[in-house]
């Protein structure tokens, strides 16, 4: 088996059946997961992950950072280039919310697995970003799946019962994300987040 056989062949991310039963199954358990919110780790599920680990931990100080802060501007113009994946399973979450996120960004609404497929098979930096509350137990399945195969895309969870310590916990498991962000959702705090997820890639030249 030669290198170039494994380029040519279409890079599948995400296993669609799985994903679909996994979404019929989880559409019972929908309301008592989203009135409370666990992340689905234990400590022998727990995996070394230094990227992760940095961000979860600069998580810890950047909603406090956040309030006294702006986005630098140079920062800002070169995020605006940057691809952002909204994800919306099983909910129409991002397509109301985009009023609130920040504005400028080349934003990609999608909310089929098919087309989520062929937006992570572009080979450039995006950030993908999944509503937790939807589906926890999908979203860890597409961040661990993204995080395994393709490491030029940078994923974001978003909750409303997120916390510092459950975001680095969570970091260290195989579902472990980019970065986390507390809902509500203020476009000055979500544009913060985006960018330093952007320098901090810029910088290890991923």
């Amino acid at each position: 088996m030669s290198g170039g056989d494994e380029d040519d062949k279409p890079t599948v991310v995400l296993d669609l059946n799985a994903l679909k039963k996994q979404k019929q199954k989880q559409e019972e358990e929908m309301v008592n997961i989203v009135n409370d919110l666990e992340f689905n780790v234990g400590e022998d599920e727990a995996s070394a992950n230094e990227s992760s680990e940095d961000f979860a931990e600069n998580f810890l100080n950047a909603r406090k950072e956040v309030e006294t802060k702006q986005v630098p501007k140079a920062a800002t113009g070169s995020i605006t280039k940057i691809k952002v994946i909204l994800f919306d399973l099983q909910s129409d979450f991002f397509k109301k919310s985009l009023p609130n996120l920040p504005k400028g960004l080349d934003y990609k609404l999608i909310n089929n697995l098919n087309e989520l497929n062929q937006q992570l098979r572009i080979k450039e930096f995006q950030i993908a970003v999944f509503n937790y509350d939807g589906n926890p137990k999908a979203v860890n399945q597409l961040t661990a799946q993204i995080k395994l195969k393709f490491t030029h895309i940078k994923t974001v969870i978003m909750a409303k019962n997120i916390s510092p310590e459950k975001a680095k916990i969570h970091a260290k498991t195989p579902s472990g994300a980019s970065g986390y962000y507390q809902l509500p959702l203020e476009a000055q705090k979500l544009m913060k987040e985006f960018v330093r997820i952007y320098e901090e890639t810029r910088k290890k030249g991923a």
